[in-house]
């Protein structure tokens, strides 16, 4: 289902309202929340759990959600839809977070469009669509939806990071960092914003500020792979590189390590310290051996060009 067909879908299922316990025992109702997807699973699911009200499907879905069966919760949404008179945001809004979860972003953009035609200012689905967007690289489209919530009282913290996000790709990061600091104050401690904010001041150039909030992040989250590669970016960008290979090689990849961070040494002209990463890099692991040799390679030329200074004239 594109999504220019929403609105039609909308306006069917208000006028098909009138009808609609007739055309669910009819078997045909189906039709219209089919394009959301039941996998075939619902004969099975109806028949071990029947319901007497949407209310009750709702639960379900609720429930089989905490339980991490997606496929159950699912069906619930979609069966609660369905005995409804007409269309309702929330649960629509509910059908597309399971939908963005397993990356069928048609499906999600569907669903969440469809609430925001029925319930316009729901808080949820607008954020999810704008991160949706976001995602997808429509920046503008993103930031539509999420500035107004972000303006609103008792803003999600999500609204803000997506904001924040989309502030650093413009290389605002002033501004980026604001976003950030909000969703902090909305949800503190989240390891993802804290990352965020860390890589922003990263790309600022505050290096003391970057390293405090990616330490913040990944003493939030220990096993999170991106705020460590991020916080030895920091290292690496300040001359420790020995900590920077620590901070990156968490997950026990070295030759890894030494390949990203010759890389960054030698973005940032440092084209000697560079050479010897890549080095190591092949030395540690075969696997490397093209990748960092690739590296070594194109970082030679620029050494012959530059009569092997350390940094290009």
């Amino acid at each position: 289902m594109k999504c220019k067909y929403l609105s039609c879908i909308a306006l069917a299922a208000l006028a098909l309202s009138g009808c609609a316990s007739t055309a669910q025992q009819n078997g045909v109702n189906s039709d219209l929340y089919g394009p959301l997807g039941d996998d075939g699973s619902s004969l099975a699911y109806g028949t071990a759990f029947p319901v007497a009200s949407p209310a009750e499907a709702y639960r379900n879905g609720e429930a089989a959600l905490r339980a991490g069966d997606a496929d159950r919760a699912l069906f619930e949404y979609l069966r609660g839809l369905r005995m409804e008179r007409r269309p309702q945001a929330d649960p629509l809004y509910r059908v597309g977070i399971i939908h963005h979860g397993r990356g069928n972003q048609d499906l999600a953009q569907n669903a969440y469009r469809w609430a925001l035609e029925i319930e316009p200012s729901h808080v949820g689905a607008g954020t999810a669509l704008g991160v949706l967007l976001l995602q997808q690289r429509d920046y503008d489209g993103a930031e539509r939806h999420l500035a107004p919530i972000a303006n609103g009282r008792n803003s999600p913290w999500q609204a803000h990071n997506a904001l924040g996000v989309i502030a650093d790709i413009r290389g605002e990061h002033s501004l980026a960092g604001s976003h950030y600091e909000k969703a902090l104050s909305a949800s503190p401690g989240t390891p993802l914003v804290l990352n965020n904010l860390g890589y922003s001041r990263y790309l600022a150039g505050d290096l003391p500020g970057a390293r405090q909030s990616l330490r913040a992040a990944v003493s939030a989250n220990p096993s999170y792979e991106l705020a460590w590669r991020n916080l030895g970016l920091v290292y690496a960008r300040e001359g420790d590189h020995e900590t920077a290979i620590e901070a990156v090689a968490r997950n026990g990849d070295r030759a890894k390590a030494y390949n990203d961070i010759g890389y960054i040494s030698m973005l940032e002209g440092r084209y000697q310290d560079a050479m010897g990463f890549f080095e190591e890099a092949m030395r540690l692991s075969p696997a490397y051996y093209i990748t960092a040799s690739e590296n070594a390679r194109n970082l030679d030329s620029l050494l012959r060009r530059n009569g092997g200074a350390s940094r290009p004239n």
